[in-house]
């Protein structure tokens, strides 16, 4: 039996969606899968019978008895997902969806597209989601298939050692600013290290005060940046059309991995999916508000972070690994080909 993942193609560089696809992508050879490239096409522009041509080309080197893992969403839009889907159910016997983002929870605009979604998703025999909150959502809104659940990105990098990060009293942040605003607007007397493209809703970002505008990094000078010291902050609040910190408690945020690659400690908005994992595993801290953040970051002794850092690293060294997208590729194989 062969083993298939599809794969995103046709972002720009800066795409997290891209790139975490391409690092499932590549965990997944490694585990004998092989790769199904998905082009980045304009699917409303094409008929019924060219999208079709489309994506039965992509199909082509599938069996029947292949196991196919689709990451979804495509971002070619829900026509093209659907068809996709539809087309693939018909070809393997085992079909999987590996949900990265959940459009219609993800943008306010999009939630009349929800049944549309779980129409298409259903097709699979199993569901992969970033959360049990999310999962529960989704059946409560009529997803029928079972679901297990991933839990954290890895972020492997070529990267051959980082140094101990210093104990700095600072926030890093790797978001963009249209979409969280709170860094446009820092008040806070502690520094915040800013990781994006300095442009905001209302032009140009600048430096001021506590703000830090880094810029953009390619993923190795940012764990380079971040590695060396301070807190990685996991921050959302709701904006128009996007309900992030909503969303926050469903999805698997991609910025929380690549802190603990970096060996930093994560700092976390109350309720997000993953602040138990943070508890557990005492990473970091969960804070009720920014102000709470700021107070435990003026508050850390060097002892307090460097029994932080210990334990960050345990964690950091399985991310590098893959060794959470390896363990779900084996729940996978065990719930589709073992006996329930």
């Amino acid at each position: 039996m062969e083993k298939y993942i599809t794969n995103l193609y046709g972002h720009g560089n800066a795409s997290t969606a891209m790139y975490a696809q391409h690092m499932v992508t590549d965990i997944a050879k490694d585990e004998g899968y092989l790769e199904l490239a998905i082009p980045t096409l304009r699917a409303s522009e094409d008929s019924d019978s060219e999208l079709r041509s489309q994506i039965d080309g992509i199909l082509t080197p599938l069996w029947p008895e292949n196991l196919v893992i689709a990451q979804m969403p495509s971002w070619n839009g829900i026509a093209f997902d659907e068809v996709f889907l539809e087309r693939l159910r018909q070809r393997v016997d085992k079909m999987v969806v590996f949900v990265h983002d959940f459009v219609p929870l993800m943008f306010d605009s999009n939630y009349y597209l929800m049944q549309r979604y779980l129409d298409a998703y259903n097709k699979a025999d199993l569901i992969i989601v970033p959360s049990e909150q999310m999962g529960q959502k989704l059946v409560s809104e009529g997803l029928n298939i079972p679901y297990i659940i991933q839990e954290l990105w890895d972020h492997p990098t070529s990267l051959v050692q980082l140094s101990r990060p210093s104990f700095q009293k600072k926030l890093n942040f790797a978001g963009d600013f249209d979409r969280f605003p709170f860094t446009i607007n820092w008040d806070k007397d502690i520094d915040l290290d800013v990781f994006s493209q300095p442009k905001g809703p209302n032009g140009i970002v600048y430096s001021h005060d506590y703000l830090h505008v880094r810029g953009f990094k390619s993923d190795e000078l940012l764990l380079h940046e971040l590695n060396q010291g301070g807190f990685g902050l996991v921050w959302s609040e709701n904006i128009e059309n996007r309900s992030e910190r909503e969303y926050s408690k469903m999805n698997v945020s991609f910025k929380f991995s690549a802190y603990l690659a970096a060996g930093i400690p994560i700092i976390a908005n109350e309720l997000l999916a993953k602040q138990e994992f943070v508890k557990k595993n005492k990473i970091g801290y969960i804070a009720s508000s920014l102000d709470d953040a700021v107070d435990y970051v003026k508050n850390m002794s060097e002892a307090e972070y460097d029994d932080l850092i210990k334990n960050v690293n345990n964690v950091s060294w399985l991310i590098k690994d893959g060794f959470f997208t390896k363990k779900l590729l084996l729940e996978v194989e065990e719930f589709l080909l073992l006996k329930h």
